[in-house]
Formats: C-alpha cells, sequence, structure tokens
C-alpha cells in the first residue's frame, strides 16, 4: 500500500482527453449562466411587483380619497408580465438547463420583447402620472407622485435590461466565431460538464 501524499484530496483533477468540452459546450455553459441570472433576477421583480400591488391596495384602503385612476391596471399588467418572465425562465431551465446558441437566441429575443413591453408600460404610467398632477386636482396629487415615481423606476429599469440584454446579443454573436478559453474546464463539476455534453452524445 502506497502511503497518501498530504493534500492530494485536495487537488482539483486534470479532466481526461474524453472529457474535454468543445468550445461550443463552453459557450453553452455560458448561456446556461445567463439564464440562472435572469431567472434569479426575475424572481426578485415578481416579489416586489407582488409587495408594490400589496402595498397599492393597502394604501387605497388606509387613505381616503376621491382620486379616480386606473394606474393599478397597469400594476397588474406589469404583475402579470413579471410572472411570465419567471415562469419561462423556469420552464427553461428545468427543460434544457445547459440551453445551445440557438436556443439561446431565442431566449435573448424574448427578453427584449419584455424589457420592451416594460418600457411601454413605463411610459404609460409616468404620462398618467404627469396627467394626474396636472388636471386631477387636490386628491390626485400624491396618486400622480407615486406614479411619477414609478414610472420613472420602471423606465431606468427598462433601459438599464436593454443595455445588458445588448451586451449579452453581441457575447451571443462573437460566440458564432470566438471560441471560448479553456483554462477553467477544471474547475466545472463533473455532472454539469455532463449536462454540457448531452447535446454530442445525441448528435452521435
Amino acid at each position: 500500500m502506497q502511503p497518501q501524499t498530504v493534500g492530494a484530496s485536495a487537488a482539483i483533477p486534470e479532466l481526461a482527453p474524453g472529457d474535454e468540452l468543445t468550445s461550443e459546450e463552453r459557450w453553452n455553459l455560458v448561456w446556461a449562466a445567463v439564464n440562472l441570472y435572469y431567472t434569479y433576477d426575475a424572481a426578485t421583480a415578481l416579489a416586489v411587483s407582488v409587495l408594490a400591488m400589496i402595498a397599492g391596495l393597502i394604501f387605497r384602503l388606509v387613505i381616503a380619497s376621491n382620486c379616480e385612476s386606473n394606474v393599478w391596471i397597469l400594476s397588474v399588467v406589469l404583475l402579470s408580465i413579471r410572472l411570465l418572465d419567471f415562469t419561462c425562465g423556469c420552464i427553461g431551465i428545468v427543460r434544457n438547463p445547459v440551453p445551445s446558441r440557438s436556443g439561446f437566441g431565442c431566449d435573448i429575443l424574448r427578453n427584449f420583447m419584455i424589457t420592451f413591453i416594460q418600457g411601454v408600460i413605463a411610459l404609460v404610467q409616468l404620462i398618467m402620472g404627469i396627467l394626474l398632477l396636472a388636471n386631477g386636482g387636490e386628491d390626485c396629487i400624491l396618486h400622480g407622485v407615486l406614479g411619477v415615481a414609478a414610472g420613472l423606476i420602471l423606465l431606468v429599469q427598462a433601459g438599464t435590461e436593454s443595455l445588458v440584454w445588448l451586451t449579452i446579443l453581441c457575447l451571443w454573436c462573437v460566440a458564432g466565431s470566438q471560441p471560448a478559453p479553456n483554462w477553467c474546464d477544471k474547475y466545472i463539476p463533473q455532472r454539469i460538464i455532463d449536462e454540457a455534453k448531452k447535446n454530442r452524445r445525441s448528435e452521435e
């Protein structure tokens, strides 16, 4: 029996030649990481929308006001969009944890569409808030201020998300011609490597 070397169990094993990932598979792992991030982000946004909806209902019940406003309709639409975004992210992770480049391209287009809808909702809410301030009278001042603030926040968020997805789209385009580095392969758990190589085995 040979004596074990101290610290050998903590060493990171090198991948065998047959276990090496292709450049496409490494990019697929990048898409998987982005999917996890935006699903988490969608879950956070959904929770914020739910809390905002509850706060709005409590506000209307506690503070008596004669102001007639349809801003709540936008809140319901935004909540539905957030729920759809989170649901699509979860379904994508369950069905295909490591998506291909073409599959992730569909995710990018869907997120651009959701971001565009969010931007439209933000503009409508901002305009409605300004109209309440201008024409709603004293009873609508607080509603108008909240509407303008919510519209501005949503507009900034939609602009930020657009820039993020535009950057990811550029990265997606680059992935079609540029190889991904292989220096991090040995740090990836074997189970994730096996998941990334599923498409290779199905093609074979």
